[in-house]
């Protein structure tokens, strides 16, 4: 039997099959750390003696000095799947969260599904992929019962499994050090260890989810609600007349759908009446569904 005849008659008869080449597995796999490595890689982040440099204002705190190729602010699903997938292209890495769980609003602090791409049931059988996914299906496979603490153990060991990682829990970033609208450093603490973390990087990525490290970074921000509040959606049919659709007041809703019988246009408007306070209004698109 050929490869193609072989392939063809497995799809059949499993309807949806994977085929892993595993030649070569053994060898790729790490050799174990000893607790020397351990040891040595928890002294980087956690010195033994006291520094000699730490800030007159923070006495009894531990300054750490420490570099990466990409430092990683905020430990919630964006943060996670930056940083894993950072290390894997082989960056070193740091990985910061003012939590002493990742997750964020996924975690067992928050308990939020992970529904994106299904848009909360709108859109049956989507999902994410990449690295989501691959989290899924370990999750699916390892936590039948969909225990919130251990998806937490979940990202916390696939964070812990990547050697390119640096992850420091428990520690916010409360300062940045700028120079020609660069970010040069940042500075984390870690109270409950009182180590302060000063950390040069080639590339900073914020993934707090509130800007935290743009702010300190003196950033340009902007505040307020969602800009579009009245609105009114119209179509033109084949005779040239324009029709209303739907018609929206007092709307603070970043997603909104709407259901209507079908019609056939040749042209969608959307006018916009009024905003929550901005001088503009801004709409990133516009989907149609029959």
């Amino acid at each position: 039997m050929n490869r193609r005849k072989f392939l063809s008659l497995a799809g059949v008869a499993t309807s949806y099959s994977v085929f892993v080449r595993a030649d070569g597995l053994a060898e790729a796999q790490a050799a174990p750390l000893t607790r020397e490595d351990i040891s040595k890689a928890f002294d980087t982040v956690a010195p033994p003696g006291p520094s000699s440099a730490s800030p007159a204002h923070e006495p009894h705190m531990t300054l750490v000095d420490l570099s990466c190729d990409v430092f990683i602010a905020g430990g919630g699903m964006a943060g996670v799947c930056a940083a894993v997938a950072a290390a894997r292209h082989g960056a070193k890495v740091i990985l910061t969260q003012d939590r002493s769980r990742l997750g964020g609003n996924s975690s067992s602090e928050v308990k939020m599904h992970m529904v994106g791409a299904d848009c909360s049931g709108g859109r049956p059988g989507w999902r994410e992929g990449g690295l989501i996914e691959e989290f899924r299906l370990d999750d699916a496979a390892n936590n039948p019962h969909r225990s919130w603490e251990l998806w937490d153990l979940l990202l916390y060991d696939k964070v812990k499994s990547e050697p390119n990682i640096t992850l420091l829990l428990d520690s916010p970033r409360f300062s940045a050090e700028t120079k020609d609208n660069q970010i040069q450093r940042v500075m984390v603490r870690c109270d409950k260890t009182e180590h302060l973390y000063r950390i040069k990087s080639k590339i900073y990525l914020d993934c707090t989810g509130d800007c935290r490290l743009a702010l300190e970074a003196g950033a340009e921000l902007r505040r307020g609600r969602e800009t579009v509040r009245d609105y009114e959606l119209f179509y033109t049919d084949a005779a040239g007349q324009r029709h209303s659709l739907v018609k929206v007041a007092g709307n603070h809703q970043r997603l909104n759908r709407h259901s209507f019988a079908p019609v056939e246009a040749k042209s969608l408007r959307l006018q916009i009446s009024a905003t929550n306070g901005a001088e503009t209004a801004r709409v990133y698109e516009v989907r149609c569904y029959a």
